[in-house]
């Protein structure tokens, strides 16, 4: 009979044959590339360390998501009392799994294997669904773009949480203002901060807003948080913690 467990059913599909197979596109190219005399060799290797990633990367997303999950096993025990909550956690994870697959980046896998830990402690499907857009984002961000995204909500977040989540122009260029001195981010060098907040607010993390001349001055672009990207923070970053704390009390 098989486990109820998520993460062991999602384990055994791993090692599956299924899902041992080579995405489509680079199967076509390698079996092209098979048909050229003295190939063989570099095709085999390709398959072999293709392979290889896809579970290396796999393993280390789970185990940063069982990582972080370990303080809060009594929410994994709900999950597995709900069949249909079971259901959806074990597509979630598959998700998960496929998002990572393919990626080079540890830092990348790791966040995303947080960002699972996360969505599966708060429980209600609806978070799943958020989850599985974060972690399409988590793909995307490298970790300047996630350092950049940090910078606005150590900034900005308490600000926000006062307007419900929605800015105000006025105070988002106060805080900006504030935060001119500073000439890095974390190692991010103050050049390189247009380039960083462009992409996060091509991505919905944050946007671009008015200029006020009396307070920032000319040429220089003022960022606000949303929502979106104060989730992301929170979803990466001592989130389980906290619900553990919250659920304890």
């Amino acid at each position: 009979m098989g486990s109820d467990n998520p993460f062991e059913q999602v384990e055994a599909l791993i090692a599956s044959d299924e899902r041992q197979r080579l995405p489509e596109p680079v199967e076509l190219f390698l079996k092209a590339v098979a048909k050229v005399p003295g190939a063989g060799p570099l095709v085999a290797a390709v398959r072999y360390e293709s392979e290889k990633q896809r579970v290396e990367n796999s393993e280390l997303m789970l185990r940063t998501a069982w990582e972080e999950l370990k303080r809060v096993s009594a929410r994994l025990e709900d999950i597995e009392k709900d069949v249909i909550r079971r259901e959806e956690a074990r597509r979630l994870i598959l998700d998960a799994t496929r998002k990572a697959e393919d990626l080079r980046d540890r830092k990348r896998i790791e966040r995303i294997g947080k960002i699972l830990a996360h969505a599966i402690t708060l429980g209600p499907m609806s978070n799943f669904d958020k989850a599985e857009e974060l972690m399409r984002v988590a793909r995307d961000l490298s970790d300047q773009d996630v350092l950049g995204l940090r910078h606005l909500y150590e900034t900005q977040s308490e600000t926000l949480k006062l307007h419900g989540l929605n800015f105000d122009v006025n105070d988002i260029n106060r805080i900006w203002r504030e935060n001119l001195s500073t000439e890095r981010i974390e190692g991010v060098l103050r050049p390189e901060w247009l380039g960083i907040f462009l992409k996060l607010q091509g991505l919905g993390l944050a946007t671009a807003v008015e200029r006020i001349g009396t307070q920032i001055p000319p040429n220089e672009q003022v960022f606000a948080l949303l929502p979106k990207g104060a989730d992301f923070i929170r979803y990466i970053e001592g989130a389980v913690a906290e619900a553990t704390t919250a659920s304890a009390a």
